[in-house]
């Protein structure tokens, strides 16, 4: 990495304090977090699919990421009502059979 693009990642003093609250913030021992899926009855909500298709973009497109795999099984399941159309089927890789 050269020095110029060294210099262009260097964040504001704002940003640097904003990111050491968030640091001390998640850090506290006393307040309980712990990742939970939640999906709607109607199906994933816009929010949901747009943050889903951001992280698709930052890491790659994965038909079979585990919320997908969530939702799809929820929904064939009947508990939720729709799905987006292109989270329905999963590409499987060549030479697997669906299971």
């Amino acid at each position: 990495m050269s020095h110029k693009e060294e210099a262009e990642l260097k964040l504001s003093p704002a940003a640097d304090a904003a990111m050491a609250k968030l640091v001390e913030l998640f850090s506290d021992p006393s307040l309980a977090s712990k990742a939970q899926f939640r999906c709607c009855v109607d199906g994933p909500t816009e929010f949901e699919v747009l943050f889903e298709s951001i992280v698709d973009e930052l890491f790659g497109y994965n038909p079979n990421s585990e919320y997908k795999s969530w939702v799809r099984s929820l929904y064939r399941l009947g508990l939720i009502l729709r799905i987006p159309s292109e989270w329905e089927a999963p590409e499987m890789p060549e030479g697997k059979s669906p299971a």
